[in-house]
């Protein structure tokens, strides 16, 4: 057999190798007591393949294999043993240099090993663990998509990386889209607005900013518009915004950014007004610059901003009467303006009125005060700037003359009497000289009315003759009215007098005419006594919204009224007499014939020539002046049903009538 430690050949049946003293009883089998190479070829002892022992230029042999269960390179005994050295020929074969042993191809069965040590390690042979492979890949893969998530979302550098790109690839569409209102286009604005909302604010502004210190002036303007329709609120940046736009030339864009912060933003911080005013001035727009200064102020309450303003404007004009009260006939002279630094003045007393460009300009220093309440307002300008205006209220007014007095005392006469009117007495009488008394009442001229009706500045004059006052009930009506046109209160006194003859009576409704009446008479009844008329038109009576009919004839025309579905007769006007007229008075009759059939106070005419037959409300009689010369006699009358009647006399240029009117007066 052969040692398969040392490879030293032994007698069949050795219990130990001669050599190494190695066990061989182990390879022993059966009762053939067969081992050794033959036994491991027979199957009869372990045939596992041993450890060999490897060094450089070796080959292995069958006396190299250790069927020990010590492992090569073990030390034995203290010892450790010592491998033995096979040699070889070229031809393959190989055989022990001073033992017995079996050679092996090594070209053949069992082909030469070359190692590095002589020592012999056990090969651990593995399978491959894909499924420990393919989580770390998973993990790996998931770690940089992490990893790239933080960079471009969390991290400074990657956020200002995707502001970058997204302004990169911005147009002026994109603009619009992102501020537009249009509810059809409201899902692609918000798709485009999540994708710039990748980037925070902040990076847009920041990278605008490094765009703008690279001198990318462009991408700066479109990384600043961007942050601003994301972060519409961000002072600081639409002011870095403002300023790039001005860098740009474009002013217009740079001024309505600058004029939203200060309107929406925040109207207390000061830098946007600062920008304004510097661009105002320096586009030679003084008075909006002025104008913005002054809503710094406001906004702000920085004096600077005020003290600024005062120096830049023309100074407010002054003025050398202060506000209040006064009677213009006490002013000495006029209201005198002037301007500190000699600058045009430009007044108004219109409240309407924007100055300086609707106002007065002021060349002789002053103006004439007017009566009434009114707020003068002045401005100094210089050039185009114009100075804060200068607000002042006054109540101009003209002294009124004390009420007239009469010389006959309220009373029950039994004969006629007269009546005169004189002065009454000055507030501040006792203070004056008689002279200066005379003075002020040569200017009065009095009014006044004996018919009840109110006393005007048309009412009879009275020249000192003294009033005649007819019989009956009479009251004495007069004013006085002053150089300024100012009229005092009224004096009113009442008298009657018991005298005959007794005063006529006044128009009433029993003065009517034959073949019809007002309110009355309807349209059937009319055709069936005038005739059918020449002409029937629709028409409208008055402005009122009921239906009317007009109808034409010879003699004149009649309009009637539809009240509840009946036409009735409503007004009437005739050129020639139908009918017996009321008091036996008409056509061909002259004034006097017509005022003396019925009541007259013998009032004396008017200013403008008309005169007042009586006056008690509602009815009134008078003789009125038309614009063209001719006269009308008037009455009127309220009816029991209460309706007003009014009947009208017209007389011609002959002074005679020839036109005669009664109408209903809704």
């Amino acid at each position: 057999m052969i040692c398969e430690h040392c490879g030293h050949s032994m007698p069949d049946g050795s219990l130990t190798c001669d050599r190494c003293g190695t066990y061989l009883g182990k390879y022993r089998t059966g009762s053939t007591g067969e081992g050794g190479v033959r036994a491991i070829r027979q199957g009869r002892v372990s045939a596992s393949t041993p450890t060999l022992p490897t060094q450089q230029g070796e080959v292995r042999e069958y006396g190299d294999f250790d069927l020990s269960s010590m492992p090569l390179g073990s030390q034995q005994d203290g010892q450790r043993r010592k491998m033995a050295q096979p040699v070889y020929d070229k031809s393959g074969s190989s055989r022990p240099d001073t033992r017995r042993g079996v050679p092996v191809n090594a070209y053949g069965r069992a082909p030469s090993l070359t190692h590095k040590s002589h020592k012999v390690r056990h090969v651990r042979r593995s399978s491959v663990n894909w499924m420990l492979i393919a989580v770390i890949v998973t993990f790996i893969v998931a770690a940089a998509a992490g990893g790239i998530w933080y960079y471009s979302a969390q991290s400074e550098t990657g956020q200002r990386s995707t502001a970058r790109r997204n302004a990169l690839s911005v147009n002026e569409g994109m603009f619009e889209l992102a501020t537009t209102h249009d509810q059809m286009a409201q899902p692609e604005r918000e798709a485009l607005l999540e994708e710039w909302r990748k980037a925070s604010p902040q990076s847009y502004w920041l990278s605008g900013r490094d765009y703008l210190d690279a001198g990318d002036v462009a991408m700066a303007i479109s990384c600043f518009r961007i942050a601003d329709i994301i972060d519409p609120e961000n002072y600081d940046g639409l002011m870095l915004l403002g300023n790039t736009y001005e860098l740009d030339a474009q002013d217009e864009k740079a001024e309505a950014v600058y004029l939203n912060l200060i309107s929406e933003v925040s109207p207390s911080r000061t830098e946007a007004y600062t920008a304004l005013i510097r661009m105002y001035q320096a586009q030679s727009r003084r008075p909006e610059a002025a104008a913005m200064m002054l809503t710094a102020y406001q906004n702000t309450d920085r004096e600077s901003y005020r003290l600024e303003r005062e120096d830049y404007i023309p100074e407010t004009p002054q003025i050398s009467l202060r506000a209040g009260r006064y009677e213009i006939s006490k002013l000495e002279g006029n209201v005198y303006l002037t301007s500190p630094q000699n600058y045009d003045i430009y007044y108004t007393i219109d409240d309407d009125a924007v100055l300086p460009q609707d106002g007065i300009l002021l060349t002789e220093g002053s103006f004439a005060p007017r009566e009434g309440t009114v707020t003068l307002r002045a401005v100094c300008v210089s050039g185009d700037l114009v100075s804060d205006p200068l607000s002042v209220t006054y109540t101009f007014y003209y002294p009124s003359p004390p009420a007239p007095k009469c010389n006959l005392a309220p009373n029950t006469y039994k004969t006629l009497r007269d009546v005169s009117l004189r002065p009454g007495l000055l507030p501040n009488e006792k203070d004056l000289k008689k002279a200066e008394i005379a003075e002020i009442e040569s200017h009065y001229v009095y009014h006044y009315t004996i018919d009840g009706s109110t006393p005007t500045k048309n009412s009879p004059i009275y020249d000192g003759t003294p009033i005649k006052l007819p019989s009956g009930r009479v009251t004495l009506k007069a004013v006085c009215v002053n150089q300024y046109d100012k009229m005092s209160s009224i004096l009113e006194v009442i008298y009657k007098f018991d005298v005959k003859p007794w005063p006529l009576e006044k128009y009433q409704e029993t003065d009517v005419f034959t073949g019809f009446v007002l309110n009355t008479t309807t349209m059937a009844d009319f055709k069936q006594t005038f005739g059918n008329p020449k002409e029937e038109l629709q028409a409208n009576y008055l402005g009122l919204a009921k239906e009317a009919r007009h109808l034409t004839y010879d003699w004149g025309y009649a309009v009637f009224l539809l009240e509840n579905n009946v036409w009735k007769l409503v007004r009437i006007e005739m050129n020639r007499a139908i009918g017996n007229t009321p008091r036996g008075v008409g056509f061909g009759n002259t004034e006097d014939e017509i005022t003396a059939v019925y009541k007259d106070c013998g009032q004396l005419p008017n200013v403008d020539n008309s005169r007042g037959l009586y006056w008690e409300y509602p009815s009134v009689g008078q003789v009125l002046q038309n614009a063209d010369g001719s006269r009308t006699v008037q009455y009127s009358c309220h009816t029991a049903g209460g309706q007003m009647w009014i009947l009208q006399y017209h007389l011609g240029s002959n002074g005679r009538v020839n036109r005669i009117t009664n109408y209903y007066q809704p």
